[in-house]
């Protein structure tokens, strides 16, 4: 065999095996970057004592909230302008954004008022609510500062879905710390949280339903 050909297979033979090292790395699985986040309850306390008088507990319903669609979806959004949002393709939301804001803030309504049983939507068809809070969530976001923004029109039903006085506009701000979604999503359940405080505090000015009312 002369030298060439000598050179010649030994060429071939490391093109082979470039190519096989090459298709391994193809086929080898890769380490998934996608995260999922669900929003939280936090540690709130009772914001009456008062409650604690109250001569029966009585069930509240919270939901539906509704949200537009580009909140809604499966991706973390985040605001960079005034018409102008982000999805972050890495970030993703483990229920849906709509299902989470029930969830949380009944949790949060939950232990704040002591006296309630609180019920996310859709409660049970056993469950006869004595008040029910829904309304429509216009944003729920983190802008770049890292500041979360919650924009809900809320309203207070009484049983049967019959109209209370109670409910409003609501704008809250909580002030964030940066572009880390782990921190934006708890600035997120923080100002959700603000939001239980301030329906707790608006429950509390309501008479509670009684038997022949129901």
């Amino acid at each position: 065999m002369t030298r060439r050909r000598i050179e010649a297979g030994i060429g071939r033979a490391v093109g082979l095996v470039g190519a096989v090292t090459l298709l391994a790395g193809c086929l080898s699985p890769r380490e998934d970057p996608t995260r999922f986040y669900v929003l939280s309850s936090s540690d709130v306390s009772n914001v009456d004592e008062a409650w604690d008088d109250r001569p029966e507990s009585i069930d509240v319903g919270v939901g539906p909230f509704t949200m537009p669609g580009y909140l809604d979806r499966a991706h973390f959004v985040r605001r960079v302008g005034p018409n102008e949002v982000l999805p972050v393709e890495a970030a993703r939301w483990a229920e849906t954004l709509a299902e989470g804001f029930a969830r949380v803030l009944a949790e949060d309504l939950d232990a704040l008022l002591p006296m309630a049983r609180v019920h996310a939507h859709p409660w049970r068809s056993s469950t006869r609510a004595q008040w029910i809070i829904s309304g429509y969530v216009t944003r729920f976001e983190t802008e770049e500062s890292g500041e979360a923004v919650l924009d809900v029109t809320w309203r207070v039903l009484g049983p049967d879905r019959t109209p209370t006085k109670v409910g409003a506009r609501s704008v809250l701000r909580e002030p964030g710390t940066g572009q880390s979604v782990d921190v934006e999503v708890a600035t997120m359940s923080n100002v959700l949280e603000s939001f239980a405080v301030m329906l707790a505090d608006s429950l509390k000015a309501l008479r509670v339903p009684q038997q022949h009312d129901r």
